[in-house]
């Protein structure tokens, strides 16, 4: 006789077990020695349902923090419909961007600091123009050129220079720890003041 087919809730109870088990994994160990079998001992579960309602490790880690991104993005999306002036808007995106990864550590090292490990696949790539987060960014820029505001050059180029400079700053005191670097959002912030000068700048 067949099982009877879980509720909504047994699955979304099941999913955040799983969830649970991978995030406390993921602190513990790392994601290089995290295993399918490991998160499924861990929830109580088989490795066959961790694929069954993720698919993948890979689609698993990405679920962890999904939500707090795309908090982000409307957060971002916001600005974008509240802030005219091209330059005012692009520092308020730039400043959400450094408050998020002050206020969220832990999301914001799995998120737009992880590295994969070999032993889980690559999740498919998602073309710039696809991606809401950068072409937030893009539109803001085009407007800035369109206005004269923002420096001439190709647009992907310029918008990948400017998130790249800020991220970077973000991300160089949880990556380098052999250095006393500032971790504060001093450097993040100076970072800001940097790009806007450069985009403003028509010589």
């Amino acid at each position: 006789m067949p099982r009877p087919a879980l509720t909504q809730e047994q699955k979304r109870d099941i999913r955040n077990r799983i969830r649970a088990a991978a995030s406390k994994l993921y602190k513990e160990q790392g994601p290089e020695k995290i295993s399918a079998r490991g998160v499924a001992t861990e929830a109580g579960v088989s490795v066959g349902t961790i694929y069954a309602h993720f698919g993948s490790l890979s689609d698993l880690f990405q679920s962890l923090w999904r939500e707090p991104v795309k908090k982000l993005v409307t957060q971002m999306e916001q600005i974008a419909s509240d802030v005219d002036n091209p330059k005012d808007r692009l520092e308020a995106l730039l400043r959400s961007y450094i408050e998020f990864a002050e206020n969220n550590p832990a999301v914001f090292r799995s998120s737009f600091l992880y590295v994969r490990p070999e032993s889980v696949a690559p999740p498919p790539q998602v073309k710039l123009e696809r991606d809401r987060f950068f072409q937030i960014y893009r539109s803001t820029i085009r407007e800035g050129q369109g206005s004269g505001v923002f420096r001439s050059g190709d647009l992907d180029e310029l918008t990948q220079t400017v998130i790249s400079a800020v991220h970077g700053s973000l991300s160089l005191p949880f990556n380098l720890h052999r250095l006393a670097l500032d971790a504060s959002n001093k450097v993040p912030n100076r970072m800001v003041d940097a790009m806007l000068e450069w985009m403003s700048w028509s010589g």
